[in-house]
């Protein structure tokens, strides 16, 4: 008798942490994708710009050349010679779409 009611209460517990885990996790999900940069948001007349930033591949806004919008976990070092030359001086790209293109190109 006394064990079905320890178990009762660590189930009970359980599912308590269970809800409260999921609701801290959604509403944690939800300020980061209010907070993540989307660079459809940027304008459609903007454009973009890629170069190394502290041996990563960034993200900037042309003519914002201070600090980039985005960050990726892709490593310069890790890229063709030639699209490191490119980096160095700044690849500047036309549209969102592209600039995924070419950042699955260079996380490939």
């Amino acid at each position: 008798m006394k064990n079905n009611k320890i178990k009762g209460f660590l189930l009970g517990f359980m599912a308590l942490c269970a809800i409260f885990s999921a609701t801290f996790a959604l509403y944690g999900t939800t300020n980061a994708e209010d907070s993540t940069f989307k660079p459809e948001e940027a304008g459609s007349q903007s454009s973009f710009v890629l170069r190394d930033y502290e041996g990563y591949v960034a993200v900037f806004i042309e003519g914002e050349p201070d600090l980039p919008t985005t960050v990726t976990d892709i490593q310069v070092k890790t890229l063709r010679e030639f699209d490191r030359l490119l980096l160095e001086t700044g690849m500047k790209v036309e549209s969102h779409e592209r600039l995924v293109m070419i950042l699955e190109d260079f996380g490939s």
